[in-house]
């Protein structure tokens, strides 16, 4: 199983700062780094990846995740090219419906047909076909193509995970680091393969979850709460609970009132204060090494291609929380 990490360039971090991050992370043996693109909170993604692609050799790089909204599907099958060439094929296009990117500028989020929509001309276009699409009903293509680059969605209802099993490369499992939510998202993937008749084997399976490496469980549940309360806010929007997920009610109806986008997934923020210690304890891996190493393990054995992580800088920064991954988790998976 793969360890990757996802980072956001936040507006107190130069972009040549993260450049250096992603290269320590490559000698430090995480297989993939994924950058986050949140137009308003955040620094540009592209700009990272690009100096990324060209100060690295092996690790893959992707966006963690940008969407079909603020970003126009041709847009992103230029991008993506560009960063294939770049980067001698390690791009990932991580994507999803939109969130943070598009609430803050009075937009919605892309409907799951668009997206797919989206996924499916992307790799036409990279194929050097044609796309109908806009109002006039015209055709047009990319002569710029060099061929199809890997496409992640990332996912945590069952509409949109059936989805992923129609048409997605591979999927970015939100939501938890659990096994009953982890094992009920598999199922909806290989039931929307199935719907297809496409080999579900075909298809990568990336959790993505935060870790607090900590002998002091209650720091470690602090080094989380950001990303736990981020998880919470996009609960509080569904329709329809899980079992599993009904006990949590309240910390979902606290966090939807108390987020606010423009501090999102930032450590500082006061709404990640509103999460009880039990649902942090089931949407994130916390404890020591060995209990988070425990953790992972288990969510391997449910056939997961890979585990992507998110982390605070924590005591002696980012690097000195890289080097712990890697010595803990990474050498010993």
């Amino acid at each position: 199983m793969k360890i990757g990490m996802s980072l956001g360039i936040s507006p107190r971090e130069s972009i040549t700062h993260a450049v250096e991050v992603v290269k320590n992370a490559e000698d430090l043996g995480f297989d993939a780094a994924y950058i986050t693109d949140v137009q308003l909170s955040m620094k540009d993604c592209f700009a990272a990846l690009t100096l990324c692609a060209v100060n690295t050799s092996k690790i893959k790089l992707g966006t963690g995740v940008t969407n079909p909204i603020t970003r126009h599907p041709t847009t992103l099958a230029c991008q993506f090219s560009g960063l294939k060439e770049l980067s001698n094929g390690r791009g990932i296009l991580g994507i999803g419906t939109g969130w943070t990117g598009v609430y803050p500028i009075g937009l919605k989020p892309a409907t799951i047909k668009y997206l797919e929509d989206s996924i499916v001309n992307i790799k036409a276009l990279c194929d050097g076909g044609e796309v109908t699409g806009g109002e006039d009903g015209q055709p047009y293509s990319m002569p710029i193509a060099n061929g199809r680059f890997p496409i992640f969605v990332a996912a945590n209802q069952p509409r949109i995970l059936k989805m992923c099993g129609r048409v997605a490369d591979g999927v970015i499992l939100m939501g938890g680091a659990n096994e009953e939510f982890t094992r009920w998202q598999i199922e909806l993937v290989r039931q929307g393969a199935q719907e297809v008749g496409r080999d579900f084997s075909e298809i990568e399976l990336h959790l993505w979850a935060t870790i607090g490496i900590h002998d002091d469980i209650g720091q470690s549940r602090d080094d989380v709460s950001h990303w736990a309360a981020s998880q919470a806010e996009t609960f509080s929007k569904w329709k329809t609970l899980p079992d599993f997920l009904q006990r949590f009610e309240d910390d979902f109806k606290r966090a939807g009132a108390a987020y606010d986008r423009s501090h999102h997934l930032s450590s500082n923020a006061a709404h990640k204060r509103v999460v009880s210690d039990e649902f942090i304890d089931f949407v994130a891996l916390t404890g020591n090494a060995e209990a988070c190493l425990e953790q992972i393990n288990k969510l391997g054995q449910l056939g997961l291609d890979g585990v992507t992580l998110a982390f605070r800088a924590g005591a002696g920064g980012r690097q000195a929380r890289m080097e712990e991954i890697s010595k803990t988790i990474i050498d010993r998976i």
